[in-house]
């Protein structure tokens, strides 16, 4: 088990990563900004002049496992609703019903296999929500952006399970929602708290976060078994199924003892041959005689040594 699959665990970045924005009301679910254009900065090797965490919070963790991603501003399709449905959306605000905002993270790594890509949603709390009337006033081409606060933690942390946790809940991200309107439309999510990690960029604005995405086991049985089951998975397959197993194999030895680890059972096998070959030939008596004459041997501890002495 341990040559097919090493424990030691390795390296498990980020290998893609998407962010979008949805908006719910009584009419339904519809996606505001989708970016798929997010590019995975190594955390030691990003720029030495500045310090990307002046509060410590990755100090226990080791700078390979940490990644900063960096996503453009602007969506990557373009916004393309039929005015029926924008106008449909823009009545249901008009309602005083409950709206909604999501953003969600989607995160792909090469393990654990099964939970390659990982999938983090969350709605905003309705007390950083804009109003529905900047919302409407945006659909309806009066303004071109609304402010959103606290959409996301600014820092994650991806289990070697394939779950996603926030790191630090007090410090999320907040920002505008900026619709651009040329020949088509399309949606543009613009950071406006950036703190010291906005230079290290490269000039991008858009939806930004510090993921650590923990070490994880190797492909292997050792390695898919702690991916899939964690290590009460290892526990009850291997220790409890194989375990009990073994157990029961190697439980009441001292009964086979007389069976296979006696010095010399040549006696006991001529006494055997004997009554095969009597009852061959039709010696009924003589087969009965010696039947008990074994039983009697393996009834007694000491004749049973006697008779198994080495010659």
């Amino acid at each position: 088990m341990y040559s097919s699959g090493n424990p030691t665990n390795i390296a498990n970045p980020i290998k893609d990563a998407t962010f979008q924005v949805d908006i719910k009301t009584v009419s339904g679910r519809l996606n505001l900004y989708q970016t798929t254009l997010c590019e995975r900065l190594r955390w030691d090797l990003l720029d030495s002049n500045v310090n990307p965490d002046p509060f410590g919070y990755l100090d226990t963790y080791n700078k390979n496992d940490i990644q900063l991603i960096c996503c453009q501003a602007d969506a990557s399709t373009l916004w393309l609703v039929p005015r029926v449905v924008r106008t449909r959306l823009i009545q249901s605000l008009e309602w005083n019903t409950d709206m909604e905002i999501f953003f969600t993270w989607i995160l792909s790594r090469d393990r654990p296999k099964g939970k390659e890509v990982v999938k983090y949603e969350k709605t905003v709390d309705p007390q950083y929500l804009p109003t529905q009337s900047d919302v409407q006033m945006v659909l309806n081409g009066s303004i071109n952006s609304f402010r959103i606060y606290n959409v996301y933690p600014r820092y994650f942390r991806l289990t070697g399970s394939g779950d996603v946790r926030p790191l630090e809940e007090d410090i999320s991200v907040s920002a505008d929602l900026i619709i651009n309107r040329e020949q088509f439309e399309w949606w543009a999510f613009q950071d406006i708290n950036r703190s010291n990690l906005s230079g290290l960029c490269g000039g991008l604005k858009g939806p930004m976060a510090v993921i650590i995405s923990e070490e994880t086991p190797p492909q292997g049985i050792l390695g898919d078994t702690l991916s899939k089951f964690s290590i009460w998975g290892l526990y009850i397959t291997f220790v409890l199924a194989v375990g009990r197993f073994i157990r029961l194999q190697c439980s009441d030895l001292r009964m086979r003892i007389p069976f296979e680890n006696l010095p010399s059972c040549d006696r006991l096998i001529a006494i055997c041959e004997d009554i095969y070959a009597a009852r061959a030939e039709g010696e009924l008596g003589v087969e009965e005689v010696l039947y008990w004459t074994l039983v009697k041997i393996y009834r007694s501890p000491h004749m049973l040594l006697e008779y198994t002495k080495p010659d």
